[in-house]
């Protein structure tokens, strides 16, 4: 975390999973972790929960997530929320992690559906490039498939949603790998994996680390850089190729 803070960023997106088995002692050790980048960015730090962050029907209940993290609580009842930086870009995010306990899934159920289809209307009709961020993936390499218990139900769904409105990028974590991907169904919007932030794995892409980007006034993603932390503490950049838009 102490290298995330040293990172000159204008904003920092974290798409979930703060904790393991949502205990509140791992929430706890979570705020504190994340008390240094929020003094620094404030409300420029925009945070969803992941599945492991509602990994328990009692972390729900309890709201363990809206607790320590209340910068990120949403309203009661909302599921979806948006926040605007200056006049050219805004940040959508959705929460569709529930407690399935011995599965990983997601779930994009019909009201979900409604909501962030409606939040990015609005947000559409402001004319701002849109960053949508959710925890799960909808499309996956071909190195790295989804398996059924792990994989958002519904995401054909928030592809056709994507597909419709056009964010720039959907930024998203989950399978634990850095990527950089089109999807055929939604061939303008870039499918953007940050990987884990505080894992330890031989490979670079699965290792502690995340992603750094530029994104214009006219909505295009430049400068996309997998940063990873070595083992010795040193930060190994790589940039990265963006994949040509499709057609469509």
């Amino acid at each position: 975390m102490e290298r995330i803070a040293a990172e000159d960023a204008d904003m920092v997106l974290f798409s979930g999973d703060m904790t393991t088995m949502s205990l509140e002692g791992e929430f706890r050790d979570a705020a504190k972790a994340f008390a240094p980048l929020y003094e620094k960015w404030g409300e420029r730090l925009v945070a969803i929960a992941g599945n492991h962050d509602r990994y328990s029907p009692r972390s729900v209940r309890q709201q363990y997530f809206e607790k320590h993290f209340p910068q990120a609580a949403l309203p009661e009842g909302r599921r979806v929320f948006s926040r605007q930086f200056g006049d050219h870009v805004a940040v959508v995010g959705l929460d569709a992690s529930r407690p399935f306990m011995v599965r990983s899934n997601g779930l994009l159920d019909k009201d979900l559906e409604r909501e962030l289809d409606h939040e990015l209307e609005v947000i559409g009709e402001t004319g701002r490039q849109v960053l949508l961020m959710g925890h799960f993936p909808y499309s996956y390499p071909g190195q790295h498939p989804g398996k059924w218990h792990h994989r958002l139900l519904r995401e054909g769904t928030l592809a056709g949603l994507i597909a419709r409105h056009q964010p720039a990028a959907y930024l998203h974590g989950h399978k634990h790998v850095r990527w950089c991907l089109r999807d055929a169904r939604t061939p303008q919007t870039l499918c953007l994996n940050c990987g884990p932030a505080g894992m330890s794995s031989s490979c670079p892409d699965s290792h502690a680390g995340w992603l750094t980007f530029e994104l214009s006034q006219g909505g295009a993603l430049t400068g996309i850089t997998k940063v990873s932390l070595l083992p010795e503490g040193d930060l190994q950049r790589e940039a990265v190729t963006i994949p040509p838009q499709l057609p469509g």
